[in-house]
């Protein structure tokens, strides 16, 4: 049985990862983490929403301690970098689906991954993440002379943006092409930016509603649009595909891994 931690066990991704791991007979609960200032620390689990109910005896902490295999961390850029020196301390696996880390904090993460091995996931879902490879392919088939245009939609309460996902998307696209992130990004359009350049990928990004996910890229040129999308329909596709990576990495030697790792190899 896998011993699993839980960093932002109280948010909305946090709840799910809780339930779907309690029901998962491969995973057992050794701790559920949130923010210093979260009302419930020191209390059980399993209690009121009852979101764990193989949990007893757990409670809410603020810190991961030492004795779990596998970290899955869907809490803030602050806490994912706490998190991952800590991992690294105590040789826990780590999966990171936080996202919005500048540079410093992903440079955190890296030197993580030279003592555990870390997943680290713009998203976890298993179809996005084929899309990824479907983008870049067709990048690769089509070339430059198609211009590339990245639409993402996601919820009101949604802090980032553009998202991780849509950021994905973005690299992988760019990488056969010989373009690269932030450099060849243009993110929303406003005044008289001029005529679209051939290297620039455009970004957009929506919040409205209660939107789980959406995300399309187009490439177009003057005879004919491509366009391929994703659309989330449960969060529970991240939680499921997160709960996997976990699974697939405990064991794994200490570097920096993807979903594509685990998916193709």
């Amino acid at each position: 049985m896998i011993k699993i931690a839980i960093s932002g066990a109280g948010g909305r991704m946090g709840q799910r990862l809780l339930a779907l791991s309690d029901a998962d007979e491969s995973f057992e609960l050794v701790q559920a983490i949130e923010w210093s200032g979260f009302p419930l620390l020191g209390k059980p689990v399993n209690s009121g929403a009852n979101l764990a109910p193989r949990a007893g005896g757990i409670v809410w902490t603020d810190a991961l301690v030492d004795g779990a295999d596998v970290l899955i961390d869907f809490s803030s850029p602050e806490n994912a970098v706490r998190n991952a020196e800590l991992a690294a301390r105590f040789n826990t696996a780590l999966v990171i689906g936080t996202t919005g880390l500048d540079a410093d904090q992903e440079h955190a993460l890296a030197i993580a991954a030279e003592a555990v091995p870390v997943m680290k996931a713009p998203n976890f879902s298993l179809g996005v993440n084929l899309m990824f490879k479907l983008a870049a392919e067709a990048a690769t088939v089509l070339g430059d002379d198609y211009n590339i245009e990245i639409v993402e939609a996601h919820h009101n309460q949604k802090v980032d943006a553009p998202s991780g996902t849509a950021l994905g998307i973005a690299k992988a696209v760019a990488a056969p092409l010989g373009r690269t992130i932030p450099d060849d990004l243009v993110n929303g359009r406003v005044g008289k930016p001029g005529k679209r350049t051939t290297r620039e990928i455009g970004m957009h990004a929506l919040r409205m509603g209660a939107l789980a996910g959406e995300h399309t890229v187009h490439f177009c040129n003057d005879f004919e649009c491509i366009s391929i999308t994703h659309r989330t329909e449960s969060r529970d596709v991240f939680v499921s595909g997160a709960l996997r990576a976990a699974k697939w990495i405990v064991g794994k030697n200490p570097r920096m891994y993807s979903m594509q790792d685990m998916l193709f190899g």
